[in-house]
C-alpha cells in the first residue's frame, strides 16, 4: 500500500510540473508574440522611413544632367514618374517636360520624328515647393515610359545635357503621396 501511494503521488506531481511547464511556455510564447508584433511595427515604420528617404536627394535640390538620368535608370519600373523639362522643350511646349518611369494621368504625348513620347504640362510648384497633380493611371494597372534612350540623343528636344543645371522638386497628389519627380533645366 505504501508503495502504491508513492506512485500516485510521484504521478500528481509529475502531472503538476507538466502544468507548470505547460504555463511557462504559453507564458513564453505570449511574451514573445507581444515582442515580435512590436518589432514587426518598427521594421515596417522604419521601412516606411527608408522609402521616403530616398525621395530626400531630390527635393528641391540643383542636380546635373547626369544625376537627372541616373534618377530616370534609379526610379526605372517603380510606381514613380520622372518627368524632365529641358530648356528647349518648356521654350518650344509652354512649360512641359518629358514623362518617363510611371506615366501621371493627365500626360498627353508629342510626336517627334513620328514617335509619340509622353508630356506633361507641370506650372509653378506651390509653396513647399512640390507640384500637386493628379493620382498615376490604374484602370488597367500602372502605364510606363520604359524608352529614355531620347535622353542621349543630341539636337533633340530631349536630349539631357550631362553638364546642365537641373532643379528638381517632388510631384505629390491630393493625399500628398509623393507619385513623382520634376527636373527642371535652369
Amino acid at each position: 500500500m505504501e508503495g502504491e501511494l508513492g506512485s500516485g503521488a510521484r504521478i500528481a506531481i509529475a502531472l503538476i510540473v507538466i502544468g507548470v511547464i505547460i504555463s511557462v511556455i504559453f507564458v513564453i510564447l505570449g511574451f514573445t508574440r507581444s515582442t515580435t508584433n512590436t518589432g514587426i511595427t518598427t521594421v515596417q515604420n522604419s521601412m516606411d522611413s527608408m522609402s521616403l528617404a530616398q525621395f530626400d536627394d531630390y527635393d528641391q535640390k540643383i542636380l546635373s544632367g547626369t544625376q537627372v538620368t541616373s534618377a530616370i535608370k534609379l526610379f526605372e519600373g517603380r510606381p514613380v514618374a520622372v518627368v524632365v523639362r529641358t530648356k528647349l522643350q518648356m521654350d518650344e511646349v509652354d512649360d512641359s517636360g518629358f514623362n518617363y518611369g510611371a506615366i501621371l494621368s493627365d500626360t498627353g504625348s508629342t510626336s517627334i520624328n513620328n514617335v509619340a513620347y509622353p508630356t506633361i504640362t507641370l506650372n509653378t510648384p506651390d509653396t513647399s515647393g512640390a507640384y500637386f497633380i493628379e493620382n498615376l493611371k490604374t484602370s488597367g494597372g500602372i502605364e510606363y515610359n520604359f524608352n529614355h534612350y531620347p535622353t542621349t540623343e543630341t539636337g533633340t528636344r530631349m536630349f539631357v545635357r550631362p553638364t546642365a543645371k537641373f532643379l528638381s522638386n517632388l510631384i505629390k497628389d491630393d493625399t500628398d503621396a509623393i507619385v513623382g519627380i520634376a527636373f527642371s533645366q535652369e
